[in-house]
């Protein structure tokens, strides 16, 4: 590969970070406070990349043309154009039923925990609203006390649970997707015709932990009252 098609891949793949960094689709790689990261990075590859470019051609427009048409790319080489372009047009998902199939370690309580409280209810609503990890931990605290008589909103999606049954799920990542591990609640009712993956909310109470079917570690449970589907949110990992 010449220098003229090394840049023009660079560029390339500055462009399509860019693209990625000024839209919400870095969100399904990264946590959303890098985006300023990404749009200096994006600007480096342009700069670098454009730089390389405007060098190369003034490179060969002072080279022999004999020669520089020797050393010339081969058309091949363009392919390498190819992946940058098909992420540009296809950009993956974000990670979901797969990742927390593979990559949900036991949760890590540490000991001597007491419930604390969780605060009032949503405004106008009567159940308070809890990020998964927040409940997971109070629900396998051993003090349930902070559940007596409340109705709790956990969001996420659906993902299957081994042996049976189903989980609402969410991913966290402590920088980018590549350090993905699943947050679970076993919903302890019929997931009925939800596919895995369909982002829902669930309404329920705190129910007894149960045993991981296969690695037998306490698992949060919900006992639901309703289950609907939403929307996909734009940022759907947890930090």
């Amino acid at each position: 590969m010449d220098r003229m098609t090394q840049h023009a891949v660079l560029l390339l793949l500055g462009a399509y970070v860019l693209q990625v960094a000024i839209t919400d689709a870095h969100l399904a790689y990264v946590q959303g406070g890098f985006r300023p990261f990404l749009l200096i990075a994006a600007a480096v590859l342009i700069a670098v990349a454009l730089l390389g470019l405007l060098r190369a051609w003034r490179g060969r427009r002072a080279a022999d043309p004999e020669a520089a048409h020797a050393h010339g790319a081969p058309r091949v080489a363009w392919l390498l154009v190819a992946p940058a372009a098909v992420l540009a047009l296809v950009a993956p998902p974000a990670l979901g039923s797969f990742t927390v199939a593979r990559q949900t370690p036991p949760p890590e309580l540490p000991g001597g925990v007491t419930a604390t409280p969780i605060g009032p209810d949503d405004p106008g609503q009567e159940y308070r609203t809890l990020p998964l990890a927040g409940y997971q931990l109070r629900a396998l605290s051993g003090d349930s006390s902070a559940f007596e008589g409340r109705r709790i909103r956990l969001t996420g999606f659906v993902s299957p649970r081994e042996g049976g049954g189903w989980y609402v799920s969410r991913i966290a990542i402590s920088c980018c997707a590549a350090d993905a591990i699943g947050i679970t609640v076993v919903v302890d009712g019929d997931r009925g015709d939800l596919a895995p993956d369909q982002w829902v909310e669930v309404i329920g109470t705190w129910s007894p932990p149960m045993s991981h079917p296969s690695g037998g570690w306490p698992e949060a449970v919900i006992a639901p009252e309703s289950v609907r589907p939403i929307d996909r949110p734009a940022d759907t990992y947890v930090g």
